[in-house]
C-alpha cells in the first residue's frame, strides 16, 4: 500500500478522522455522487454531455452539472490556520471550534469519498473527503479532479512505493457558520494529513487543501512541491513555468503549437498544467491529478473544448431551446469562472524526467519579457521573491489589493512547510544541469517610462526558442546575475530591442532598484522576522542592487 496506517497523533487528527466514522456517514461511490448532484436544488443540470462519464462508474448519458456558489467564486487565504503556529491559547480557542464543528457534521446525512493523489507509482496518496449529503456536487467535482478509488486506479495504487505517510483526511463543511468567522476558517494539521475546511462553498478550496497535503508529503520524501506546469517538446528537456492563475502557466503549458512558432515535428506532450512534484531521488516530475481545473473566461458557446469538460462552476446556464440549456463561458456571469476538463483534448502523458528548464512567470514591469539565470542562489532568490498581480475574481480578496503587485514565493500560496526548504530543493535542481529563466508576461517599463505590453504570442515564441536553445545570450550591465537575449531582434522581430531592452536610462535605473530592494525587503523579512530565509538567496540580490547603486551615486 502506498501509504500506512497510524494511529492520531494529534488532537487536530483525532477530531477529523472520528468525524468519518459517525452513523450519519456512509461511503458513496462517484456513480451516488452523481445521482444526488442532480437533485441537490442551486445545482444546474445542463444538456451538454459530460466527457466519458463511464470512466469513473457514471451513466452513459451522464450531463454536465454546474454549482454557482453566491457572493464568493475565489480562494479566500486569509480563512487559512496552520496548528503547528498557535500558542496554547489558539490552541484551545480553535480546538473548541473544531470539536463544535465536527459534532454539528456528525448530526446530518453525510457523504464518505475515497481517492488517489499522485499519478506515478513511485508516488501514489490515498485521500478521503468527508461532507454533508447536501453538498454531493464539491465532492463529485473531487473525485473527478483526482482519481477515486475505483479500478483500475486502486489497483494501480497497491502495487506503488510505500510511503511512512497517514492518509489524507479532508473535512469540508460549507454550511458552517461562525460570528467570528464571517470569512469561513480553514484548520491545517500540516504534521498528520488532515484539514478542516468550514464555511466555504467554493470547489477550489477543497481541492488546493488536499494539493497543500500533498505538496507537503511530497517535501518530507525529497521532492519539490510545484504549484506550475511542466511539458516536453519532442522529448528534449522538460519546461517548467511557475506563476500563479492569470500569469500564463496554463496558456504556456498546455498550447501545442505556442501560436504557431513551433514546426509540425515539434510534438508537444503535456504532462499538467497547475501541479506536479519533482522527485529528486528517482529523476521524475509526476502529475498529481488526471483532470485539468481551467478558468472559462476564453470559453466560447458550443466552443470545441466544452466535449472534454466533466463539470463547471461559477458558469452561467442559458436555454436556446425548450429543455436544450447550455454553458456561458466569458465569465459572462461573473468573473473566475471554472470547469474541469480532460487532458485527453491533447497530448500528454503523467510524469517525465525532472525538468531542464525553469521559468519563473513574473508580472514584474521592471523586467524585459525573458531573462536568463546564471547563478544557482539568485535563481532561487528570484524564484522565493516571485513577483505577480492578482488575477480578478481568482482569490476573495479586497478590491484594493487587486491592482497591487505581491510576492508569492515560488507561486504557492498553498505552502505550508517552510520557505527556506523549498530554496534548498531548488537549490539542489538548479546544480544538477537545471537552467532558470524569467518571463514577464506583462508589461514592461520602457522608453520615456510607458508601459509598454507584452502580448501572449512574443511569450509563446520565447518558449518556443528556449526549447530550441536558439537565444544568444548576453550579460545585463545593471542587473548583476541576469542575462538578456543578444539576437532578440532576428528571433522576435526587428522592434524588440526598441521596445524591450533595458537602457540605462535613470527614471528606469530607479524604478528597477526599487523593484530590486522590494525582493531584498521581502526576503530580509523572512530571515529577521520569520526566521524562515538565508543569507546565501538575499546576497546575489544586493550585489545585484549595489552595481545600480554606483550608477546613480558615482559618489558613495
Amino acid at each position: 500500500m502506498a501509504t500506512v496506517k497510524s494511529i492520531p497523533k494529534t488532537p487536530w487528527r483525532a477530531m477529523i478522522e472520528s468525524a468519518f466514522y459517525a452513523n450519519s456517514v456512509r461511503k458513496v461511490s462517484m456513480a451516488e455522487l452523481y445521482y444526488h448532484a442532480t437533485k441537490q436544488p442551486e445545482v444546474f443540470m445542463t444538456s451538454e454531455p459530460m466527457y466519458k462519464p463511464e470512466h469513473f462508474g457514471l451513466p452513459p448519458g451522464a450531463k454536465i452539472l454546474v454549482s454557482n456558489d453566491g457572493a464568493v467564486f475565489g480562494r479566500t487565504a486569509r480563512a487559512r490556520r496552520l496548528v503547528s503556529v498557535f500558542d496554547r491559547m489558539e490552541r484551545d480557542k480553535y480546538m473548541a471550534i473544531l470539536a463544535e464543528a465536527t459534532y454539528q457534521l456528525n448530526k446530518r446525512p453525510c457523504h464518505w469519498l475515497e481517492g488517489i493523489i499522485g499519478l506515478h507509482p513511485t508516488f501514489m496518496v490515498k485521500a478521503h473527503l468527508l461532507s454533508p449529503a447536501a453538498d454531493s456536487k464539491n465532492m463529485l467535482d473531487w473525485g473527478l479532479n483526482f482519481f477515486p478509488f475505483m479500478t483500475p486506479w486502486s489497483e494501480l495504487y497497491k502495487t506503488s512505493r510505500v510511503l511512512n505517510e497517514p492518509d489524507i483526511m479532508v473535512l469540508a463543511d460549507p454550511e458552517w457558520n461562525h460570528s467570528d468567522f464571517k470569512d469561513g476558517l480553514v484548520i491545517i494539521d500540516e504534521a498528520e494529513n488532515c484539514i478542516a475546511i468550514l464555511g466555504l462553498r467554493y470547489f477550489g478550496e477543497r481541492k488546493k487543501g488536499t494539493l497543500t497535503m500533498v505538496w507537503n508529503i511530497g517535501v518530507r520524501n525529497n521532492m519539490v512541491a510545484c504549484h506550475g506546469g511542466i511539458k516536453e517538446i519532442n522529448g528534449k528537456k522538460p519546461i517548467a513555468v511557475f506563476g500563479l492563475s492569470g500569469s500564463g502557466k496554463s496558456a504556456i503549458t498546455n498550447c501545442h503549437d505556442h501560436g504557431g512558432t513551433l514546426r509540425e515535428d515539434e510534438k508537444v506532450t503535456v504532462i499538467h498544467d497547475d501541479s506536479f512534484l519533482i522527485d529528486l531521488d528517482h529523476n521524475l516530475s509526476i502529475a498529481l491529478e488526471p483532470s485539468l481545473f481551467d478558468k472559462t473566461d476564453g470559453l466560447e458557446f458550443d466552443d470545441p473544448i466544452t466535449p472534454y469538460i466533466y463539470s463547471a462552476q461559477n458558469v452561467a446556464v442559458t436555454e436556446v431551446s425548450e429543455g436544450i440549456r447550455k454553458l456561458v463561458g466569458r465569465d459572462v456571469r461573473n468573473e473566475n469562472g471554472r470547469c474541469i476538463k480532460s487532458r485527453d483534448m491533447f497530448n500528454h502523458t503523467n510524469s517525465c524526467p525532472k525538468p531542464g528548464i525553469v521559468i519563473w512567470l513574473q508580472k514584474d514591469p521592471s523586467l524585459p519579457p525573458i531573462c536568463r539565470v546564471t547563478d544557482s542562489s539568485l535563481a532561487v532568490g528570484m524564484g522565493a521573491s516571485l513577483s505577480t498581480m492578482r488575477a480578478k475574481g481568482v482569490e476573495n480578496v479586497d478590491s484594493k489589493e487587486i491592482d497591487r503587485l505581491v510576492i508569492e514565493p515560488f507561486a504557492n500560496p498553498f505552502r505550508v512547510h517552510p520557505l527556506i526548504v523549498d530554496c534548498h530543493q531548488f537549490k539542489k535542481l538548479f546544480k544538477d544541469d537545471c537552467e532558470c529563466f524569467i518571463m514577464n508576461t506583462h508589461a514592461f517599463t520602457g522608453i520615456h517610462n510607458q508601459l509598454i505590453d507584452i502580448p501572449k504570442e512574443l511569450s509563446l515564441s520565447i518558449v518556443t526558442a528556449l526549447s530550441r536553445s536558439a537565444i544568444e545570450w548576453k550579460d545585463w550591465k545593471w542587473f548583476r546575475g541576469l542575462q538578456i537575449p543578444k539576437n532578440g531582434n532576428d528571433l522576435f522581430g526587428a522592434s524588440y530591442d526598441k521596445k524591450y531592452k533595458p537602457t540605462k536610462n535613470i527614471p528606469y535605473l530607479h524604478f528597477l532598484r526599487d523593484r530590486m530592494q522590494d525582493r531584498i525587503t521581502f526576503l530580509s523579512n523572512k530571515r529577521d522576522l520569520e526566521h524562515d530565509m538565508e543569507n546565501i538567496f538575499i546576497e546575489p540580490l544586493i550585489k545585484a542592487r549595489t552595481v545600480i547603486d554606483h550608477v546613480l551615486n558615482p559618489l558613495q
